[in-house]
């Protein structure tokens, strides 16, 4: 898991969302991919689309399909078959979303940084889901202000991983409307 690419892809949807884009890709990895599916969960983004280095048609934007459809891979056409030889140029498309002329996500950035990995046991996780500070870690205070933690269990939003009892690293934090 590279930390150093999920800053670039943070800070990136951040700049788009300030932008005012409605749509901006990001490298597709799978921790990419994770961390956009639970932003979507979570109503920060509008829809994610897995595909090539052109734009998808509007038809496979829509939010409700799924990459693992069979609906959408019926859909696809025989260019977007990923092999060894196009995996590289592969990206995901994020369609931003907007309240009141205003980007719903407002702020993105990691609290794990590529020197300092920041892992927390279930006990702390908890205390950040609360509010209170862990460690160096400021706690969840505003409205609609989100943390992801990967766990063993896969990528999780804060308040999921109290509800499972786990712990883990503590990746990124988003500020939204």
């Amino acid at each position: 898991m590279s930390l150093v690419n999920l800053a670039h892809c943070c800070s990136h949807l951040q700049n788009a969302s300030m932008a005012r884009l409605g749509l901006t890709s990001i490298p597709s990895t799978n921790l990419h991919h994770t961390l956009m599916l639970q932003l979507q969960r979570s109503g920060y983004v509008s829809s994610v689309t897995v595909g090539g280095p052109t734009p998808p048609p509007p038809s496979h934007l829509n939010p409700i399909l799924d990459p693992a459809d069979p609906e959408y891979q019926s859909q696809s056409n025989n260019e977007s078959i990923i092999t060894q030889e196009n995996i590289a140029s592969w990206r995901l498309w994020v369609g931003l979303k907007y309240w009141n002329n205003e980007p719903v996500l407002q702020k993105i950035g990691l609290v794990s940084k590529p020197t300092r990995r920041v892992w927390m046991g279930f006990r702390e996780i908890e205390a950040l889901a609360r509010g209170d500070t862990s460690g160096y870690v400021k706690g969840l205070r505003g409205i609609g202000e989100s943390m992801y933690v990967t766990t063993d269990r896969g990528l999780l939003e804060v308040r999921e991983c109290v509800e499972k009892r786990t712990g883990g690293m503590i990746l990124c934090r988003v500020n939204g409307v």
